[in-house]
Formats: C-alpha cells, structure tokens, sequence
C-alpha cells in the first residue's frame, strides 16, 4: 500500500454500521504509517425499539469520536440487499452515524462500497470476513476478534489510502472533490458544513 500524506499526523476513523453491530476502527497516520489506535462493535439491546437502538448507536459513536477527535470518517456505502426491511434497518443505522458525523467541525466524510474495500485490502472484492479480518491483523499488528470491526478497520485504511493527497486542503474547508468520491450526498453536507 502506498500511502503518502504531508501532516504528521491525522486520525481515522471507519465505521461499519448496522442497526444490529455497528463496528468502528480508528487508525492514525504518523509521517506515512499507519498504527491500530483503537476498535470495537456497537451493540445494542436486541429487544429495544428501532429508535432506542438507533440513539444508542448515535450515543456511542460520539463518545469514541470525542475520545479519539478523527479528522477524516470513513464509512461504508448502502447496499441493496435481499431483504427490504433489512436495506431499511441498514440505511437507518447509517443516517445516524452520517448525521452524527456531519456535525463535527472540520471533519472529511468518505463514502466507500464494500467491494472496495474488500479490493483494497485483500486485493479482491469478493473478499469474505475472514480474509478482511487476516489482513487487518497483518497490516495493523493487533488482534480483532470481531469481523464488525476488523470491517471498520479496513474502511479506515481503504478510505485513507483513496485520495489521501487531498486531506490537507479538504481540513482547510475546501471542497471535497477525489476520485473516488462522488456522492451527491457528502457534497451537498461538505457545501452546508462550508456555509459556516
């Protein structure tokens, strides 16, 4: 992996969500290398409401972003999956960690699909939990025991490595424009985050 960067040090953090396990990794850069700064899985009461589950996740999130003040928040893209309710259940999960991260000051937001992670890290996009989780335990030298947030550690590394070159400009509240990064979506919350 190549990964270049001018600051001395910037902190990242990947998020996995899920309504069920919301796994987060946070990662630090330091003059080009990456050191494991910390991991775990959300999980909230399976017999609480929707709601009540959603505000716990939202709830912890923040705690571990006022703990370890990331300038750069990856997270994992929507996919459609077989079941509508759970796609619903997922996108629900995933407004709140989006909403909780676009209303932190002077943080990049990355969107990321999960097959290009799963490319990133292992070199195939079909990659399964297994193989993500050996290369994170490889790359960052540290034992994950669960794939949630193995998972939210490859975001991180995946979504630093995708366009890093822009960081700097992107934390002085410039636009946020990479390659591989698109979405109408961060534009439109990197524009009203700009309006300041």
């Amino acid at each position: 992996m190549v990964i270049t960067n001018n600051k001395k040090e910037l902190i990242i953090i990947g998020i996995d969500p899920g309504i069920r396990n919301t796994g987060w990794g946070v990662i630090k850069n330091v003059k080009g290398k990456l050191y494991h700064e910390g991991h775990g899985v959300i999980v909230p009461k399976t017999m609480d409401s929707d709601a009540v589950r959603l505000n716990y996740i939202s709830r912890e999130l923040e705690k571990i972003i006022i703990n370890y003040k990331p300038e750069l928040a990856v997270i994992e893209k929507i996919f459609v999956s077989a079941s509508g309710e759970s796609a619903l259940k997922l996108g629900m999960a995933r407004g709140v960690a989006m909403n909780l991260l676009a209303s932190q000051e002077n943080m990049v937001i990355r969107e990321l699909a999960a097959r290009f992670v799963k490319k990133a890290i292992t070199g195939s996009g079909a990659a399964d939990k297994k193989q993500i989780n050996f290369m994170i335990e490889k790359l960052l030298g540290t034992k994950v025991t669960k794939y949630d947030a193995s998972d939210a550690l490859a975001i991180a590394i995946a979504g630093y490595n995708s366009g890093n070159e822009n960081i700097d400009s992107n934390l002085l509240g410039k636009s946020l424009t990479t390659k591989n990064n698109n979405s109408n979506l961060n534009i439109a919350i990197q524009r009203a985050l700009n309006k300041k």
